[in-house]
């Protein structure tokens, strides 16, 4: 049987895996001439990307709780724990809030570049930030041995 504990760490790979894509995506079309809120195929699935990611780390988030509370009970102590919960916490929240963001701007269509170009700043930040707390939780699995095996 699947242990709860080993959800968390077959979610988060998602938003590890397409938030990069979507940012590097996004790049690509700026340096193309484009906006990554216009209408062309790239920006669909730049969009798309980050709405996914959004979403994954929303429920990567939650089912960390549920590690954590499984970790607790195995006797790790949860001081070690508590900073990586917290910045998934924060990172869950702003990849999703970005990707909620980039929804309206495309369905609201600007004509000037300057929002996809925020967007995509905004993209590396919370990208940034989502390798930090995936840093802190590599400690927690390969420093500490928190619910492995």
């Amino acid at each position: 049987m699947l242990d709860l504990a080993h959800l968390h760490p077959m979610i988060v790979h998602f938003p590890l895996a397409l938030t990069p894509l979507a940012v590097l995506l996004q790049v690509w079309i700026l340096f193309s001439g484009e906006s990554p809120l216009g209408r062309s195929c790239s920006a669909y699935t730049a969009l798309g990307l980050m709405i996914v990611a959004g979403l994954s780390a929303l429920a990567a988030a939650g089912l960390g709780d549920v590690a954590l509370d499984i970790a607790v009970d195995k006797g790790f102590p949860d001081a070690k724990m508590e900073d990586h919960e917290d910045l998934g916490f924060t990172t869950a929240w702003l990849l999703f809030g970005l990707a909620a963001l980039e929804a309206w701007l495309f369905w609201k269509n600007p004509t000037s570049r300057t929002p996809g170009v925020l967007v995509t700043l905004l993209g590396v930040g919370v990208m940034v930030l989502l390798l930090t707390t995936a840093w802190y939780g590599g400690n927690l699995v390969y420093g500490l041995g928190i619910n492995v095996g």
